[in-house]
């Protein structure tokens, strides 16, 4: 690409700058009383925000924490808290495990803007967090700099996949700013650099070479931080790690139930949060067995019966390109049998049927660590090239709910009306079957990474991955170790047999683990998605389960307590253990 077109690009991002900083000024003006700010400079318990609702929290809860706060902490040792993303429910979380580890640890708190957040500094605050850093934007010499760097870096890159091996001391900055770009862009894999990748490579490097000079400056001991993918996530969160600082993720099926995952290698930056230690699951294994196959055979159950707090997806279907924007449809969902699903497609009965569950094709490509292709729309699309010569297999297609949610611009249905139009034994998923239906239905489920891997075994049902799953490892799902072994596995879908018993009830244990003893009650969090923006609603139920909390009660400190002790990779409830046994 030619420089000239590079410095236009920059002035169109400076252009982006400037107008973001007026949609700014607007909305502070629209949410803050500008007498209370004034008041607010001059003594910071005066709270600016005309929303009440959210000032009564945070007098109650900055009254609630303030003997927790008053004897603590005279050292120098630092929790940083990155705040990745706006969502409340994700940053009380991480501001909830982080006041525990700053008890645990004696030690202070440190958060971490990307930009100027009055709300979120007033949150912070309220928690006795009163260390804010904020991160830089410079002038626009720096930016141009940085801009010229990152066009130098992207020139100097053969082809995509050289990109994504750019790395700066271990942390990978060449796959931030490709996972990036496919979340926002809602396009599933891409080898073109257009002008996103030149701007959000130089945001990259602006954020890592002041995100390094914070961990020299501040004695930073611990990190907690849920979302680590994508820009400024995955430079948080490598960074720290590649600095030796423990990182506190939270992993949790339940708003108000979950714990924290303690990564501390770099190496396992790509593994997700939800996978767990092998010494845990063998651990179960061998001394709890019985009783966990016994409840993870219930949460399988529960979780096909379609019980709300046991489901994985939301069950209304994907839509095609052509409707996007519209409202999402709620179809009612029917339980049919094997016959009548093949009478609706005019198949036979008599023949296998293998399902594919496709994966969210753009959010956080590479929460794995190791995968038979680049990104999971490289992996759809390959996946159908070779089952459309697959024929004596019928096969289901299965979007992933994201593809609407995400808006995405490449999504599963559209892909399979291009590669399998005109294939009689491939069909997408009818939006009516219920999915208690199909493990009456399939032989085979293939998943590139999704929660299949760790469903369908449990039913018996053979299982192929084309990556790291949160459950691959345990010895009931088929692991694949290059492109041409998975495609033979699918070549041989009708050779593969029923999972014997033991395999069934690793897949139930494994279950278990993650529904019963990594869900740890907080009780000041309430029962709600992390989806709903009905911020009102979200602090008027924090401040009722505030009013109602007591410290004694904190199960949480004393599982972290455990876990520091024990060096767990995960917060365990051995509360759960202790009723079993």
């Amino acid at each position: 690409m030619k420089f000239f077109l590079i410095l236009i690009y920059f002035l169109i991002e400076e252009a982006k700058l400037n107008l973001k900083r007026l949609k700014f000024i607007y909305n502070f003006f629209k949410e803050y009383s500008v007498p209370r700010y004034l008041l607010y400079l001059v003594n910071n318990s005066i709270i600016p925000t005309k929303d009440k609702v959210f000032r009564n929290y945070i007098h109650r809860n900055s009254q609630k924490w303030k003997d927790q706060n008053s004897s603590k902490n005279s050292n120098n040792k630092n929790v940083l808290i990155p705040c990745v993303f706006g969502v409340p429910l994700y940053i009380t979380s991480d501001i909830i495990i982080a006041k525990n580890l700053m008890e645990i640890f004696n030690a202070n708190g440190v958060a971490l803007l990307q930009s100027y957040d009055l709300k979120r500094i007033i949150l912070f605050r309220s928690f006795g967090i009163k260390k804010i850093i904020i991160l830089k934007n410079f002038n626009i010499f720096v930016r141009l700099k940085y801009f010229i760097k990152a066009y130098s870096i992207i020139k100097s890159c053969k082809n995509m996949d050289e990109f994504l091996k750019f790395n700066i001391n271990n942390v990978d900055i060449g796959k931030a700013v490709y996972d990036h770009y496919l979340r926002h862009s809602g396009i599933g894999t891409t080898n073109e650099f257009n002008r996103l990748f030149y701007a959000n490579l130089s945001k990259s490097l602006l954020i890592y070479y002041q995100i390094n000079k914070f961990f020299k400056r501040y004695k930073i001991i611990a990190s907690v931080q849920s979302e680590k993918q994508f820009i400024p996530g995955a430079i948080f969160f490598q960074s720290a790690l590649a600095n030796g600082i423990n990182v506190y993720s939270r992993v949790g099926h339940l708003p108000n139930k979950f714990c924290a995952k303690k990564y501390s290698n770099i190496n396992a930056r790509y593994t997700s949060r939800a996978r767990i230690s092998k010494k845990l699951y063998d651990l179960i294994n061998k001394k709890n067995r019985k009783m966990a196959v016994e409840i993870g055979g219930e949460i399988i159950k529960k979780r096909f019966e379609n019980i709300a707090k046991y489901k994985i997806w939301k069950e209304y279907y994907g839509l095609p390109d052509f409707t996007k924007g519209k409202k999402k449809v709620m179809i009612e969902k029917k339980n049919i049998t094997k016959e009548d699903l093949c009478k609706k497609l005019g198949w036979s009965p008599d023949s296998s049927i293998g399902i594919i569950f496709s994966s969210d094709l753009t959010d956080g490509v590479f929460d794995s660590s190791w995968s038979l292709f680049r990104d999971r729309l490289t992996w759809l699309r390959e996946t159908l090239f070779e089952i459309k010569k697959i024929n004596d297999v019928n096969w289901l297609i299965k979007p992933h709910p994201n593809d609407e949610v995400n808006k995405v611009i490449t999504d599963t249905i559209s892909e399979v009306k291009k590669i399998c139009s005109n294939c009689d034994h491939i069909k997408l998923f009818p939006n009516d079957l219920a999915i208690a239906s199909v493990p009456k239905i399939v032989d085979v489920a293939v998943t590139q990474c999704g929660s299949a891997s760790s469903e369908y075994p449990c039913f018996g049902i053979p299982t192929i991955i084309a990556g790291e799953t949160v459950c691959s490892g345990f010895g009931f799902t088929i692991e694949p170790k290059s492109k041409e072994e998975y495609f033979f596995q699918l070549q041989n879908t009708k050779k593969l047999e029923k999972l014997n018993n033991n395999q069934i009830e690793l897949a139930k244990i494994y279950l278990f683990i993650t529904y019963e003893l990594l869900a740890i009650p907080v009780n000041l969090i309430p029962s709600m998605e992390s989806s709903i923006i009905d911020e009102k609603k979200f602090w008027s139920l924090m401040t009722k389960l505030l009013n109602e909390y007591n410290f004694e009660e904190n199960l949480l400190i004393k599982m972290l307590k455990i876990q520091e002790a024990n060096n767990d990779m995960h917060t365990i409830n051995y509360r759960v253990l202790e009723k079993i046994n």
